[in-house]
């Protein structure tokens, strides 16, 4: 998905204008009827898993509408339920006059999809082609019970940025420099701030062993975007923070 959409959008001709869609509880609201229509599996199964419930609190509570949180098949149906939306966008920018998809001839419309689970992102030459693209994804949705959220489904021009899967897309003096965002950088930080809390009374053995699969897997999905600058914050944050610590620990 990261090496796709830096392949539609580093380039000085790129499209401009992306189309952030948000689907609103994908996995709450996909329309039973609809998956019992379309997943090839078998009914009966398929139809205990979808009104097999789930456990909070110790209470079981049904599910009537969408796919149980949690459940093992529930990824694959909602990945399933949005396979497709790639040719529903083709047949309305990419189709020819008798009807067929061609790809091959230029795409004057810049539209250009990513998608990952239930984030998508849709490349447009214009704010006019984007909410049209809006209209076509929201078509595709409405047979599977599901909705855009108008709130969060948003149109931005790519000097603004936008983020997509713990990155922020923007282009500074028309070129692309993708950073981790904020939201994933106060995400691993609050993370390890509860590892440390948690580990008042244990030894740096242990908190080593706890907090380098964090920081590495952080730094290891971020490592091909443009990070040494944030990896060097981060890094001061997570010295203090660790120096705390040890003075908590070793007040001597």
């Amino acid at each position: 998905a990261y090496a796709y959409l830096h392949l539609c959008l580093s380039k000085k001709v790129s499209p401009e204008w992306i189309v952030e869609g948000d689907i609103k509880a994908c996995f709450d609201e996909i329309s039973h009827n609809w998956i019992l229509d379309s997943i090839p599996m078998d009914k009966r199964i398929l139809k205990e898993f979808l009104k097999a419930g789930y456990i909070e609190n110790y209470h079981l509570f049904p599910t009537e509408k969408g796919t149980p949180q949690g459940g093992p098949i529930s990824p694959i149906i909602g990945n399933m339920a949005l396979n497709g939306l790639e040719n529903a966008l083709a047949m309305r920018f990419y189709s020819r006059s008798d009807g067929t998809i061609d790809k091959s001839h230029q795409n004057r419309r810049k539209v250009n999809y990513v998608r990952f689970a239930d984030d998508l992102v849709v490349t447009a030459d214009s704010p006019e082609t984007a909410l049209e693209i809006i209209d076509v994804i929201q078509a595709f949705l409405d047979p599977r019970g599901l909705k855009l959220s108008e709130e969060k489904t948003l149109v931005t021009n790519i000097s603004e940025g936008f983020n997509f899967l713990g990155w922020n897309f923007r282009k500074y003096k028309g070129k692309l420099l993708p950073k981790p965002s904020k939201d994933s950088q106060k995400e691993v930080i609050k993370k390890i701030r509860d590892v440390l809390h948690k580990a008042k009374a244990w030894d740096q053995d242990r908190l080593i062993q706890t907090l380098n699969p964090i920081i590495r897997g952080w730094a290891q999905y971020h490592n091909h975007a443009v990070s040494s600058a944030i990896f060097n914050k981060l890094d001061e944050i997570v010295y203090n923070m660790l120096i705390s610590w040890a003075k908590r620990r070793h007040s001597n």
